[in-house]
């Protein structure tokens, strides 16, 4: 039996998409203002693009009439925005501090790296079964250590912070393929993350107008 699917931009009229794809744009933005040394804006555009990815599973589940391939075509598109804003933007953000010196290539790459192999192991795995946990650090707190990092910036003078920048990174590296277990943040933690990311961003929009 055939079964009719939605054209590609038809998962455009899906609402967690959406909310999917703001989390992309964000990263982009992120990315291109790190390129013109806007730090502050890009440590925004990492926290927006945290909120996007904290939000689209739940608005997800609350979708009626998604087929299995819509949920199928919506974790996909998950996982590859999450491998934009947890890999190639905290990777090209710590190039652009690095003034793109070839000396900050392989901690770019160790960070886009270690995000491709955590992001496979959960496709292929999902959440540890005995514990329910995720096996190393997950991407979004990844995101949002970085941009709580990137509040080092000023404080501890340029030279200082790259190096400190490049180091904290190689612990999160280290972390996201880690065998750590992490628990998955609902209730009462969820919602403290989430406020410490709002904090995050309040205390980078103070920098834009110091």
């Amino acid at each position: 039996m055939i079964t009719s699917r939605r054209p590609i931009v038809g998962h455009l009229l899906d609402a967690a998409n959406l909310i999917t794809l703001a989390g992309l744009l964000s990263s982009v933005v992120a990315m291109t203002f790190a390129v013109r040394g806007e730090f502050a804006v890009a440590a925004i555009g990492l926290v927006l693009a945290f909120f996007f990815d904290g939000i689209d599973g739940p608005v997800s589940k609350r979708l009626s009439g998604r087929t299995a391939a819509d949920r199928a075509f919506g974790a996909s598109l998950d996982s590859l925005v999450d491998m934009v804003g947890a890999g190639a933007t905290l990777a090209v953000i710590l190039l652009a501090y690095g003034a793109f010196g070839a000396a900050y290539v392989p901690g770019a790459f160790a960070l886009v790296g270690a995000v491709a192999f955590r992001l496979s192991y959960f496709n292929a795995h999902g959440l540890d079964e005995r514990t329910g946990r995720y096996v190393g650090l997950p991407t979004d707190q990844a995101i949002i250590a970085f941009a709580a990092l990137m509040l080092l910036d000023g404080p501890l003078g340029r030279e200082l912070f790259q190096v400190v920048l490049y180091g904290a990174a190689m612990v999160l590296v280290a972390l996201m393929v880690s065998p750590l277990r992490f628990p998955k943040l609902t209730g009462g933690p969820f919602y403290a993350l989430n406020g410490a990311a709002l904090t995050i961003a309040a205390l980078h929009a103070v920098r834009l107008v110091a």
